[in-house]
């Protein structure tokens, strides 16, 4: 058995079309954005894929935020209103936007530029212990591939479960970079999903890597374009 996920990827863009698709709320978050162009892209994206998939208009569709920690509906990974089954996740860079859908399944997606995984302190704010030997012989464009690898996969999964950064990465243990993807161990005090099944993403662009995570045993089918 699989679980079937479409993932669809757009590259950023300032297109008026896009912002012509989000509701009020959505348009007041890209305004207080520093640049709201990946915000736009994304989230129009969302729109389109989800219209597309349940034969509905995209700016009609309407979403609803809950916080699995908190339980607040403020912030938290986003679900849509009135429409029950149906799962989403959005990821986006500066210049990459990518979201993934299934049904029945939650999901979570994410993407990571190469350049956003060259800083100094990366094992210190990803990586546990028993991970930094994966990458000890690593270095230049490799380690950076590596890097942003892993911290897709393990971003991924907090997206799936709904925690988001409250949890360290740190305390989620993924394979190794040149492994293929799962996860290994969940370390945090919150409590850890009973099943994961995670897929590294093959993107159209060379300088991202991406992954997605479902809550479930079965294998998933990802279906893109």
């Amino acid at each position: 058995m699989s679980a079937r996920v479409i993932v669809r990827e757009a590259e950023v863009d300032d297109g008026l079309a896009d912002l012509a698709l989000l509701d009020d709320g959505e348009r007041a978050r890209a305004g207080r954005k520093r640049d709201a162009a990946p915000f736009v892209t994304g989230h129009a994206l969302v729109r389109r894929t989800l219209g597309e998939l349940l034969g509905e208009d995209p700016a009609s569709l309407s979403f609803e935020r809950r916080c699995t920690t908190c339980r607040s509906e403020l912030h938290g990974k986003p679900s849509l209103v009135d429409v029950p089954g149906w799962h989403f996740s959005l990821s986006y860079t500066s210049s990459l936007a990518v979201v993934a859908v299934a049904q029945g399944i939650d999901v979570g997606v994410d993407t990571e530029d190469l350049t956003d995984a060259d800083f100094e302190g990366f094992a210190d704010i990803t990586l546990a212990r028993e991970e930094l030997l994966a990458f000890e012989h690593l270095d230049g464009q490799d380690l950076l591939i590596s890097r942003a690898r892993v911290w897709a996969r393990k971003e991924a999964i907090l997206k799936a479960t709904g925690h988001g950064l409250v949890v360290d990465p740190s305390e989620v243990l993924v394979t190794g970079p040149l492994d293929p993807p799962g996860l290994l161990a969940w370390r945090a005090d919150e409590p850890a999903p009973a099943s994961v099944s995670l897929v590294d993403l093959d993107l159209t662009t060379a300088n991202h890597r991406a992954a997605v995570a479902g809550l479930t045993d079965e294998r998933l089918e990802v279906v893109s374009g």
